[in-house]
């Protein structure tokens, strides 16, 4: 059986009263009991300082900017345990570009509702949603002239311009219904 890795961010939680005075003081915790974290846990014994603060992040995908409370983080990671390693770039391009249109519990699901794949180039994605979406009739008769001319630029020009965004990355675009 294959496994698929969750995405798993990490947070770096640091007392805020310790900052104040001029020391750093502070750990890295899974994001997800980020909001579990105490100022006995940071200072490993009682302490009378009571507020902690995300400093530093890492694997939010783009969720999560700057910094932010403890137990934001780790709202922000719960909705990000359903996400897998490989959804991650492609949801760091939608958070970029949709995430502040959408309520953010059901950012997983509308991204993964929206997500059109990976591919070279919006030609290409047109080529491929063709082929997809063509019975076996059309397919064969695409391979015959005129048909195998097929200008796909200007039949992507034409795809993109009825709901689907790309979001160039290095390698190729991510795409995604917009409607």
């Amino acid at each position: 059986m294959i496994t698929v890795p969750k995405v798993d961010p990490q947070v770096w939680i640091g007392c805020l009263a310790c900052y104040n005075s001029g020391r750093l003081v502070g750990d890295w915790f899974a994001a997800d009991t980020a909001d579990l974290v105490t100022p006995a846990d940071l200072h490993k014994r009682e302490t009378s300082h009571e507020e902690l603060w995300v400093m530093d992040h890492d694997g939010f995908c783009g969720a999560l900017k700057g910094e932010c409370s403890p137990s934001e983080a780790a709202e922000i990671a719960e909705i990000l345990s359903e996400l897998h390693d490989h959804e991650s770039g492609a949801f760091a391009c939608w958070v970029e570009v949709f995430g502040e249109q959408s309520d953010r519990s059901h950012w997983v699901d509308k991204f993964r509702d929206a997500y059109r794949g990976f591919h070279d180039d919006e030609a290409a994605y047109a080529r491929e949603w063709v082929e997809m979406t063509s019975s076996e009739e059309d397919k064969e008769r695409m391979t015959r002239w005129p048909f195998n001319e097929i200008d796909w630029t200007r039949a992507a020009e034409e795809l993109f311009s009825g709901g689907l965004h790309a979001e160039e990355v290095l390698g190729g675009i991510h795409v995604f219904w917009t409607d």
